[in-house]
């Protein structure tokens, strides 16, 4: 498993706050789980239990940020 410096979710307008041991958001109120604050999942994208909240950029940088590490990509 690769992490990041900073989990993608800091970089999201739903981003709560990081707690022991994990971090929450309002997809993830009880904790947001590895494969997102991993970089493994690009949660542009559903995942289990999100409640259809998927990431959203802070800002311009964080969307462009995101862009470079998972790529860009077409909604269908």
């Amino acid at each position: 498993m690769t992490l990041l410096a900073t989990p993608i979710c800091s970089l999201c307008k739903h981003f709560r706050d990081v707690v022991f041991p994990g971090a929450t958001c309002d997809a993830y109120p009880d904790g947001i789980p590895p494969a997102i604050l991993s970089w493994e999942h690009d949660h542009r994208v559903p995942f289990p239990g999100d409640k259809g909240i998927l990431f959203e950029p802070q800002d311009e940088e964080a969307d462009q940020f995101v862009k470079r590490y998972f790529g860009g990509f077409e909604s269908s």
